[in-house]
This record gives structure tokens, sequence and C-alpha cells, in this order.
């Protein structure tokens, strides 16, 4: 259990994640000796904080990546190392990207010139690992459209193609296969062919991949993985399940309660659509104890919170309530706080709120 957010009372600012550096840096560790390639660690779940970064680094990560610009130039701020960028950059972050990234994840030639010109101009050169769709439908170039944007990478100045990269399971749900990633292979055999040199990075992966990885079933070629999730919670995204080996207890979100009563379980009155357009169901369990948490849907994807108290059950949400039934809990009073451990949707979305604070510890 994360050290730094103890379910209890106390003068410490609430909402709060409590991350346990110590068990991050045990997960990287456990995983790195795991896995032949280069484990790159993903601060995107917890906005880029540098701490979890440096935890990460402490167990072996290679390098550390983030989705977000803004992420990667407070990484760079805080910390010498290897950094990926994993979403193209808009145009008017090119320049930040430059100056900040060691790589970024590129699959329109319209990008790779804006990218060219600057660093041209500041004479440098910027690493790109070309991004290729192998079935997830999200961000990539086609298998069949890749020697068209490979030639334009070529031709441009301050712009070097190190690597590609891939990912399947955030948009689509497409489980990583030695068949889908292999198909990333078969194109690094024809970009180093026609580069006439070794790819430096072949990016075969993110969390969801490291089933492959234990199981042998990666094909060789593939240099590097791109691990937040599986060190940060320690859970399998494809299957949602505990990775066996991994600590799942690092990351805490407390919260404190600002209302505690008896009420019915069922609302009164003619019903229509909640706050965010849905239709809620509810059972009748009679008059009922319950709680309301100073947290909302704005802070917090709340279906992805599991109590860690017994007897706490999760009941529903606004944009600034929770409420959870607290009738079996024992006693829970104004002023306490109750703590869950958070999916990772739950915990990204409550590490970028901010309302939100962070402690590591």
């Amino acid at each position: 259990m994360a050290p730094v957010a103890l379910e209890g009372s106390g003068e410490a600012e609430f909402p709060v994640l409590g991350i346990d550096s110590g068990a991050i840096e045990r997960n990287a560790a456990r995983i790195v000796d795991r896995v032949d390639p280069d484990v790159v660690g993903v601060t995107k779940g917890v906005c880029g904080d540098p701490r979890v970064a440096r935890a990460m680094l402490a167990g072996g990560a290679a390098g550390i990546a983030d989705s977000r610009v803004a992420n990667v130039v407070g990484l760079r701020e805080a910390l010498q190392c290897d950094l990926l960028l994993l979403r193209a950059p808009m145009g008017t972050e090119c320049s930040a990207v430059v100056e900040n990234a060691t790589w970024s994840m590129e699959s329109e030639a319209a990008t790779l010139r804006a990218l060219s010109a600057i660093s041209t101009d500041r004479e440098v050169v910027h690493r790109v690992l070309v991004a290729i769709d192998v079935g997830d439908r999200r961000e990539g170039v086609l298998p069949e459209e890749f020697d068209e944007l490979l030639e334009a990478a070529i031709d441009l100045p301050g712009v070097e193609v190190s690597g590609l990269a891939t990912h399947v399971g955030s948009f689509g749900g497409v489980v990583p296969t030695r068949e889908n990633v292999g198909r990333l292979v078969e194109l690094v055999e024809r970009a180093e062919e026609r580069l006439g040199r070794r790819l430096a990075v072949v990016s075969g992966g993110s969390t969801n991949a490291l089933g492959l990885a234990f199981e042998g079933d990666l094909p060789g070629q593939v240099t590097q993985l791109r691990v937040g999730e599986g060190i940060l919670l320690g859970t399998d995204p494809v299957t949602g399940e505990a990775i066996p080996g991994l600590e799942t207890d690092a990351i805490e979100l407390v919260a404190e309660v600002i209302e505690c009563k008896r009420k019915p379980s069922l609302p009164e009155g003619e019903r229509s659509r909640d706050a965010f357009g849905q239709e809620p169901a509810f059972a009748d369990r009679g008059v009922r104890r319950r709680a309301i948490l100073a947290l909302g849907r704005l802070d917090c994807a709340i279906g992805e919170l599991t109590p860690l108290r017994e007897g706490v059950e999760v009941i529903g949400a606004s944009s600034d309530h929770t409420v959870v039934d607290v009738a079996d809990a024992g006693s829970v009073e104004v002023g306490d706080t109750l703590a869950f451990r958070p999916g990772y949707a739950a915990l990204a979305r409550a590490a970028a709120a901010p309302s939100v604070a962070v402690a590591v510890g």
C-alpha cells in the first residue's frame, strides 16, 4: 500500500494520488529483467511527473515516453535521458519537439516537413520513428503506404528515420499477436534495405505486448517496448488482470467525505438523463447510509475506482460529487477519508486534474 496516501484523517490536501516510488522502481526492474527489448517507461498516466520518471529510470528503464509535448518539456527540464514523444505534434508544437524530444513518432509528411524546417534552421537533426498502423486504426501509416512516406522522409534535411513503431489496443482493442507485430518487422527489413543501414529502434508496442514478450513470442527484431500501465499499476490492459510478479498497490486515490447521511437508495420523482446524458439505474435496497466524496467525474473515471475499505461501494457520480454506500463499512463521518485503487483511466484523469494533488514518496 502506498505509504503517502493512507486512509484516515489529517491536514493533508485531498483528493490526492499517493504514489509509492519504491514500488514503481521495483515494477520497472522486474519487467526489465524479464524482457529482452529495452523498456521505455511511459509517464502519460501520471501526467509526465518527473518523480515517477526517476523511479522508472532507477528501475532500469532505458528512457521515458509521454504523449503530451508539455509533459516532454517538463521532463526535459528535470531529467537528462532519452525522451520519446508518443503523439505526433501539432504544428505549433514542432519547435518544442525538436528542442526537447530525442525521438518523436510520426506518420504525416506535412509534420515531417515542419520538423525538417525547424531542425535545419537550428542546424540539428531530429530523429523520428515512423508510426505504422498494423490494425488498431489509430495513428500510423498503413503498410501499403509506408514506402511513399519513407521516401519523403529520406529527402528531408534535418530529419533522420531512426526506427519504426507500432501500437495496438488503445483504440480498436486489437490484441497484439506475433502476426500483427510481424507486419512491423517486415517493414523494418524494407526500410533498412532502402536506407542502407540498420534501424536503431524497432518499438514493438506497449504494456499490452508484454504478454508476447514474456511468452517468447515477440519477434526478435523488436528492440523496444513502451511500458506505462504495467509499471504504474502492475496490470495487463489486454486481460485487465494483475501481471504475476508485479506490485498492484503502488498508487492510491484518497478523497474526503463531505456528507454522510441515511437516505433512500432509490431517487424520488420523475426521472430523465443525468448530467452526463446517461440514464442511471438503481436497485431498491431500502434506506442506506451514504457518503459523498469531494471528487467527481471531472477529476476521475469514477467507474474504475476499487474501494480499499471493506463494505464501501461506489454508487455513482456527477461532475463534482461521488456517492458511496458505507452502510457496511463501519464508522464513516464527515472529514474522514476513503482510499481507492484506480484503474488506468481513473489514474490518468486524476493525475491531469488540477483539483487532485499528487504525493510521491
